[in-house]
């Protein structure tokens, strides 16, 4: 597992060789979706715990919708990494099943274990000193991404998701049988954009 972080290019060189296996992929889903409920819960339940008391009475309802939109936003996200990357491939005259690069894309997933725990350390800290008594949604809004550590935060997640395209690069380099110099496009055209979008709303803040 360790060498799909260190020399992608190798292991999926391997990987293409053999059937398309879901175990690994979804256990790689399945521990994201594990975190991201726990954030979501943690963080609803700190915003909860700063309301009124007739607030934090749908505490459940609201901690619940929380849980399970977080998982199902897990999964959405892989499904979506896949099909950008499988419809920009096209462009290259990509060839290969979907279901390989679905596979391969997991992998590509792997940094954002250890981002999505930093992220989930850093949101409680900040969330913990908000004041959602406040009723404008817009300045806690302010509140929470004008703080420094929030900035560290989404500095970090970019750094990782540079880690992770990385790994996507070769993931479909070998799933779509596509060129390297091909793959890079395929990658980093969603990528840089997504980058831009989010160095443009931080900027903002600033």
């Amino acid at each position: 597992m360790l060498e799909v972080l260190t020399n992608p290019n190798s292991f999926f060189k391997r990987k293409i060789k053999e059937d398309i296996e879901w175990k690994t992929p979804l256990m790689i889903i399945g521990i994201l979706a594990v975190i991201a409920a726990i954030s979501a819960y943690i963080v609803t339940m700190t915003i909860m715990e700063l309301l009124p008391a007739e607030a934090a009475a749908f505490a459940g309802i609201g901690t619940a919708f929380a849980v399970v939109g977080a998982i199902i936003g897990t999964l959405l996200a892989w499904f979506i990494y896949t099909v950008i990357f499988y419809l920009v491939s096209i462009i290259f005259h990509g060839e290969g099943d979907f279901k390989r690069v679905a596979e391969f894309v997991s992998y590509g997933l792997i940094p954002s274990i250890p981002a999505s725990l930093i992220n989930l350390y850093m949101t409680r800290n900040v969330f913990a000193k908000i004041d959602f008594t406040v009723t404008d949604q817009n300045l806690i809004t302010e509140s929470i991404m004008s703080d420094p550590t929030m900035r560290i935060a989404t500095i970090l997640g970019l750094i990782f998701l540079l880690w992770s395209a990385n790994i996507w690069i070769f993931g479909l380099m070998y799933s779509r049988n596509i060129s390297l110099k091909n793959a890079i496009m395929t990658v980093g055209i969603p990528i840089v954009i997504y980058m831009l979008y989010t160095l443009a709303n931080l900027t903002m803040l600033l």
